[in-house]
């Protein structure tokens, strides 16, 4: 039978029997499932074995404290949230385990309201809106996967998320740069305000100024009627620029402008106005290589990259397909009315060992052209020719590469592509799987250069 999870699935830790308990039944009166735990050691076995949302433990603990067992927490699954009590608790108690990556910080004795809040807060920020979410172990908002490199950026979400200043993401086309800023504004205090998306290489260049602006009425040939900008929509919130690289130096000089001063002019105003934005940039481009080519501001690039992100393309990240297929065919299912149940493993396995030059934005059409194909499950017949026959695989080459460094990244990259497979990899690669292996230990290479997770 399938097992659905209905509610949240909290654990508490606590070696004090009463106050572990009595936090216990004021979780479950809320109607979540809880566990207990009395250590930090039976903690870890039942995290190991269940698929909890949220952590709460005490900091002061016999054998292994609550911040041993928060590290602990992070290195094994560094998505779960975890909010720290204690009697005994210090500012810098709070400042490291806040540091460490922990949600919250509450003192003993504990306030009923406000650990009630802090829970359904913390819940929230999880993204615990989805009845099945058990299919998909790890996943941050819509950032699904369990990858190193995904639990990497998931990581630095959580670390940037409260520190109110400019984020730089990069990564390639279709890698999910604006759900990554969404991520980022869900997780931030400013969550309770708008999340606005403006992709700047859409926007004629002659309109976006008035697009971020906004303009008064009479600005310009067309307008009839003022228009508040999108910096003033996104007032109290997070402005995601998509594309910052094809901003005109115009423009990037009234960014630069803004993000020195909080205050922006619409057209056709000589009046400022006070804004009070995040902004999340994001490029695919190596901006470091517009500003040598006089393209792109080099002080403008500094105000942005206070922090930066890289995604990785879903080629480094194989591992997570499974998962990434599961939630597309629950959220195609749900969006379209469809009854797909899954997907066949071999067909899996094909979507594996694909290159994904489009990324996850390409593995997200291949599934639904896939689910509009299919009856009841997905089969290799439902999938599109190209994934079923994909051409050479790309593996990035610099100029002054020797042979043995070409040899190794070609062996690197083919288990990355076939998931660490080493039969797989030694047929495409057209040597014996004794070859493959001897030239695993010539070149050192080590299971982390090519394992997902």
């Amino acid at each position: 039978m399938e097992n659905k999870k209905l509610k949240p699935y909290l654990l508490v830790i606590d070696d004090d029997e009463t106050h572990r308990e009595g936090m216990a039944l004021l979780l479950e009166d809320e109607d979540y499932q809880v566990d207990q735990a009395d250590s930090a050691e039976s903690a870890m076995e039942l995290i190991r074995r269940n698929s909890y949302d949220l952590i709460i433990t005490d900091y002061k603990m016999k054998k292994i404290d609550g911040m041993e067992l928060l590290k602990m927490i992070n290195d094994y699954d560094p998505l779960l949230k975890v909010i720290m009590v204690t009697g005994y608790g210090s500012i810098e108690h709070a400042v490291e385990a806040l540091r460490l990556g922990a949600f919250d910080y509450m003192p003993k004795p504990i306030d009923p309201v406000k650990l009630k809040e802090v829970v359904r807060r913390a819940l929230k920020v999880q993204g615990w809106k989805q009845p099945e979410r058990e299919a998909i172990p790890l996943h941050f908002g819509e950032i699904v996967g369990q990858s190193r490199p995904i639990k990497q950026v998931v990581q630095k979400i959580r670390k940037i998320a409260n520190i109110d200043v400019p984020v730089l993401i990069y990564g390639e086309s279709g890698t999910g740069k604006e759900l990554v800023a969404r991520a980022i504004h869900q997780a931030s205090d400013r969550r309770g305000g708008p999340f606005i998306a403006v992709n700047t290489g859409a926007i004629p260049k002659d309109l976006i100024v008035s697009e971020l602006f906004g303009h008064e009425k009479g600005a310009f040939t067309g307008a009839t009627e003022a228009r508040k900008g999108k910096f003033e929509e996104a007032d109290g919130g997070t402005l995601f620029l998509d594309e910052i690289s094809t901003m005109d130096e115009a423009t990037q000089i009234a960014l630069l402008r803004v993000l020195e001063t909080h205050q922006i002019e619409r057209v056709g105003s000589s009046r400022s106005l006070e804004v009070n934005v995040r902004i999340v940039a994001a490029s695919n481009k190596d901006l470091k290589e517009f500003i040598e080519e006089g393209r792109f501001r080099e002080d403008l690039y500094y105000r942005l990259n206070v922090y930066r992100i890289d995604l990785p393309p879903l080629n480094e990240r194989t591992g997570d397909v499974p998962m990434l297929v599961e939630y597309f065919i629950r959220q195609f299912n749900a969006k379209y009315n469809m009854q797909i149940a899954s997907i066949d493993s071999q067909a899996l396995e094909i979507l594996q060992n694909y290159a994904w030059p489009g990324n996850v934005r390409e593995l997200r059409n291949v599934v639904l052209n896939a689910m509009i194909q299919a009856k009841d499950r997905i089969q290799i017949k439902d999938l599109p020719p190209f994934v079923l026959k994909p051409g050479p695989q790309e593996i990035r080459f610099r100029a002054g590469m020797s042979l043995p460094d070409i040899e190794r990244l070609t062996i690197v990259k083919t288990l990355k592509m076939v998931g660490g497979n080493k039969l797989k990899a030694a047929e495409l690669l057209g040597i014996s799987r004794k070859s493959l292996y001897n030239k695993l230990e010539d070149y050192q290479i080590k299971d982390e250069e090519y394992q997902s997770d």
